[in-house]
């Protein structure tokens, strides 16, 4: 059970921080791709004082489920 637990809190730390970097990056003016990297990269792994992920498994999972939704989103 604390597997499914884990795999809901990384999802909600990417979106939360892809929102809230989402509004930083608008009020300054800066293309959403790059607030959306910079979440990433700040909420990944490898990044220890950011409350962010703690196993590469599931930022493997969440990001295969993205490109999947991605890919939909462009074939439509």
């Amino acid at each position: 059970m604390s597997e499914e637990l884990n795999l809901v809190r990384d999802l909600a730390v990417i979106l939360v921080s892809a929102g809230l970097f989402t509004i930083i990056s608008k009020a300054l003016k800066q293309p959403l791709i790059l607030g959306y990297i910079l979440a990433g990269f700040l909420v990944g792994p490898h990044i220890s004082w950011f409350p962010g992920i703690a196993s590469e498994e599931t930022v493997r999972q969440w990001s295969d489920i993205g490109i999947i939704f991605l890919m939909f989103g462009l074939g439509l």
